[in-house]
């Protein structure tokens, strides 16, 4: 939702993580349990899943993690392999699906684009894939798209979470706050985790200039995820600004 797009993308990492959020866990959420099978797609794309989604989630780690902090993990390496199994599966969406948030966390958009629309042949309902779709659309700046496609998914899938918090996402950028906070309940009752639906509500209000409001969604954010930095930042920001502007306010008179 904020301050445009971008989770783990070189050189634009977090310029625009609220409306990544809503990708965080894309790929592994469509993980189902691994069948016996050993050689199946799903169970050689699994341990990929869970590395790259390990790195995404700690702050986009890859080869640039201090070897002191975790064990360091080679995305590119782990790219290598989601993209390899694509063309190995050319018709399993959950195997498409990876292969397409790869390419676009990795900043190959148009690479992303072409997979994704493999995905929409093969499976034409896929609110996942759709979420991705829009996540581009809103990156190219193209929101009426990015809004027309989700109203699509949502007729066809209207209890999916991710999608309401895109459309979330679309109405802050426009600025349409009352709708932003409107989705952002719809999908918190459909199962969005709740520390990002708090951060999600905390840039809502501090948009709209309800700032005890945002602050208080901010910290309900930590309480359920005490490591995410960006909820963290904005709140010791909340509280320096408003208590900057209380004091030069006390010195005026």
């Amino acid at each position: 939702m904020s301050e445009r797009c971008s989770v783990s993308r070189r050189g634009r990492r977090f310029s625009s993580l609220a409306l990544a959020l809503a990708t965080v866990g894309l790929i592994a959420a469509c993980q189902s349990p691994p069948p016996p099978n050993p050689h199946s797609a799903r169970h050689r794309l699994e341990p990929l899943v869970e590395a790259w989604e390990r790195a995404r989630l700690e702050d986009g780690g890859c080869e640039q993690r201090k070897a002191t902090e975790t064990p360091l993990i080679d995305c590119e390496a782990v790219s290598r392999a989601i993209l390899r199994l694509a063309v190995e599966f050319p018709r399993d969406p959950d195997v498409l699906l990876a292969a397409a948030v790869v390419d676009f966390d990795r900043g190959r958009e148009q690479s992303a684009l072409k997979t994704l629309d493999v995905l929409r042949r093969v499976e034409p309902i896929h609110p996942k894939a759709a979420v991705l779709r829009t996540r581009i659309a809103i990156d190219e700046g193209n929101l009426r798209f990015a809004r027309r496609l989700l109203d699509e998914q949502r007729q066809l899938t209207p209890d999916h979470a991710g999608l309401w918090e895109m459309l979330a996402s679309i109405a802050y950028l426009q600025g349409e706050y009352a709708e932003a906070d409107r989705s952002l309940v719809a999908a918190s009752r459909l199962g969005a985790p709740a520390w990002r639906v708090a951060y999600h509500r905390g840039l809502v209000a501090e948009a709209s200039g309800r700032l005890e409001r945002a602050a208080s969604a901010y910290a309900d954010c930590l309480e359920a995820a005490p490591d995410f930095a960006p909820a963290r930042s904005r709140l010791r920001a909340l509280s320096v600004l408003n208590d900057g502007g209380a004091s030069n306010g006390t010195s005026s008179h």
